[in-house]
């Protein structure tokens, strides 16, 4: 028996879908790519990602911990290039030939320091707005203080963009024109700066003059992008939860935590192994830095209490009764053939950390 029949839920992922959503961001963009695979993969696993990407020719992988790297190697990816997109220092990273990545001055002579007289691998990091690693891109000093430091191997500089999601592009023009800006300096210094890449999956999909030497590729690969692209995009991965009881509520009954669902009508609702545990259903605090963040997610709030959250069994949609629970939510399946031991489908945060995968 598979370890996914076991469960009373599991992730299914279609490999098929996997290969020809890299295909077909490979032929859009048309220059190399980097694959994103953190975050195991988006939800697929690292392994599973990055073997879909080198089946459409990729030859460069990136991750954003330590152990996502060296996870990569033991799976088997001994010759493929492994890029650390954040700070740090292992030294097994040095010795498994990890691209790292030098935010300041600092880090670069330490990672020098580790070098043991064999150059260390590096890409060059600079903030063009994003405000969370890098150099400054308007700071020339420290880019030669970074350039400068011996017994590092400079193969490429990035940024990354803030808002490429965003309808006007407006910051994401800025970004790119700091970035060009700054790579054209320091080559003009004759500084290495090798690879330049700063496009990730918005952007290199929306806009073309941001695919540079590379781009990087990650939530395209699962077809799970905040935006319409130009580009038909497999959406991969869905929850696959078992019915674990089928009941009967009848009129004026109340169902959840709290009591506040009280049904109106007799309906045959069933139980289902799904909720927030599994990242269904989750409600996330909005970010409200300016006022029309704000009126969004109000918005949003009032068009949901017309919309209920819906399951599909055999796709036909069924939706929730109440609140969604932690472990298990109801869901009304009147006039629906529905035993206990069948499965309904649902979408869920691929970046939570599935119980069991299955791979078709």
């Amino acid at each position: 028996m598979e370890p996914w029949e076991l469960s009373q839920g599991y992730l299914e992922i279609n490999r098929h879908d996997l290969r020809e959503n890299a295909r077909r961001v490979m032929d859009t963009v048309g220059c190399p790519v980097i694959g994103v695979v953190k975050c195991d993969g988006y939800g697929v696993s690292a392994a599973e990602a990055a073997a879909a990407w080198q089946s459409a020719g990729v030859s460069m992988l990136a991750v954003s911990e330590p152990e996502e790297a060296l996870a990569l190697r033991r799976a088997g990816f001994r010759k493929t290039d492994i890029l650390l997109l954040s700070p740090d220092l292992v030294d097994a990273l040095i010795s498994e030939g990890i691209i790292l990545t030098v935010t300041g001055p600092e880090n670069a002579r330490l990672y020098a320091a580790m070098s043991n007289g064999r150059p260390v691998r590096v890409h060059v990091a600079a903030d063009t707005g994003m405000g969370r690693f890098g150099l400054r891109w308007d700071d020339p000093e420290e880019f030669r203080a970074v350039y400068e430091t011996p017994g590092l191997s400079f193969e490429g500089c990035f940024s990354h963009f803030a808002a490429s999601f965003e309808t006007s592009g407006r910051m994401t023009a800025l970004q790119l024109e700091r970035f060009l800006s700054l790579t054209e300096a320091l080559a003009a210094e004759g500084f290495p700066v090798g690879l330049r890449h700063i496009a990730n999956s918005c952007a290199a999909l929306r806009f073309p003059e941001t695919r540079l030497d590379a781009v990087r590729i990650g939530s395209a690969l699962v077809g799970r992008l905040p935006v319409t692209v130009p580009v038909e995009l497999h959406r991969v991965g869905a929850y696959q939860a078992m019915v674990v009881d089928v009941r009967t509520l009848r009129r004026g009954d109340t169902t959840g935590y709290g009591a506040i669902c009280r049904v109106r009508r007799d309906m045959k609702v069933a139980v289902v192994a799904l909720g927030h545990q599994q990242g269904f259903s989750l409600v996330h605090r909005p970010e409200c830095f300016r006022v029309r963040d704000l009126l969004r997610y109000v918005h949003g709030l009032l068009r949901s209490r017309h919309t209920p959250q819906t399951v599909l069994y055999r796709g036909q949609a069924l939706p929730v009764v109440g609140r969604v629970g932690t472990q298990f939510t109801l869901v009304d399946v009147s006039g629906i053939d529905l035993a206990p031991g069948q499965y309904v489908s649902a979408n869920v945060d691929m970046m939570l950390p599935p119980p069991r995968r299955r791979y078709v």
